[in-house]
């Protein structure tokens, strides 16, 4: 296969409208009985539907502007995946409260803060920034499904969200990118402004982790701490590996695709995937009579 998708724009993205078993969800520790771990994924779910809302509508502001009409459906596709993925993340944040954490705080305390200091500036910045949460989220996204390792010890209803919400992140990375390329075209305005958001994206991050992880009597473990560290920045970890696609953004000649990405949402689709939470398969259907 070709590493880079020649006509990316005719990828189809259409959204998969899942079914995932929120309600078996066990454990206050269920990524690897690790609380540091553990908070760290609550606190990105509890952030997701504020900060997909935001992307939304940073998007809409330029759709009328786009002429591409690949790049029109794709724009429809990522609108309708965006959706849904903040209406999922909704849904295990209620799961995860019932454990014990408190999402709703994060959601407020995010929502307070988009409002303040990202929706009344500039239509340019708000697409600018949405592109650059939307390149972290698509190599964060090819990571995890390239290497499986990185979720070992994850509870399967939230692992089954997060691997079905990379995939679709990896389908639509470059639509963003695109539609600022077409309608605004500051390379270097953008990159002054993914220096902001990795920045307050890693503090915001950090600061969420503790936080839920605070609500439980568990957090006074060293050695979760120490696990996560490892996990996080470690050989292999998390962060450490991203260090070069991230900077990826910032050479001359970047495009999402250009290092290709395919590869990753037929690796889904042929081992990841479970066909009972897809409800437009067969099995679904079998699994769920009406």
């Amino acid at each position: 296969m070709s590493k880079f998708i020649d006509d990316h724009q005719k990828l189809e993205i259409k959204p998969r409208h899942m079914d995932f078993p929120f309600g078996s969800l066990k454990k206050v520790k269920f990524f690897d009985n690790n609380i540091y771990k553990s908070a760290f994924m609550v606190g990105m779910s509890a952030g997701f539907p504020v900060g997909e809302g935001e992307f939304l509508a940073s998007v809409r502001n330029y759709r009328d502007q786009v002429t591409s009409p690949n790049l029109k459906k794709q724009v429809k596709g990522f609108i309708g995946q965006e959706g849904h993925h903040s209406h999922q993340h909704i849904k295990i944040n209620e799961e995860l409260d019932r454990l014990g954490y408190n999402t709703k705080k994060i959601d407020r305390s995010f929502r307070k803060t988009n409002e303040k200091y990202i929706v009344p500036r500039s239509n340019k910045f708000r697409l600018a920034h949405t592109v650059c949460y939307e390149h972290l989220t698509g190599i964060m996204g090819e990571f995890a499904l390239d290497q499986p390792k990185l979720l070992e010890g994850m509870e399967d209803p939230f692992k089954d969200l997060m691997l079905w919400h990379c995939v679709e992140e990896v389908e639509h990375k470059s639509v963003a990118y695109d539609v600022y390329m077409e309608t605004v075209g500051d390379l270097k305005y953008l990159h002054r402004v993914m220096m902001l958001t990795i920045t307050l994206l890693s503090f915001r991050l950090t600061k969420y982790m503790f936080s839920m992880a605070f609500t439980s009597k568990n957090w006074a473990s060293l050695k979760d701490l120490s696990g996560f560290i490892s996990w996080m920045f470690g050989k292999g970890g998390m962060w450490r590996s991203l260090r070069k696609p991230f900077m990826e953004f910032f050479k001359e000649g970047f495009h999402p695709w250009a290092d290709g990405g395919l590869e990753f949402i037929e690796k889904w689709e042929r081992e990841l995937a479970r066909p009972e939470q897809n409800k437009s398969t067969k099995e679904y259907r079998l699994a769920n009579p009406s």
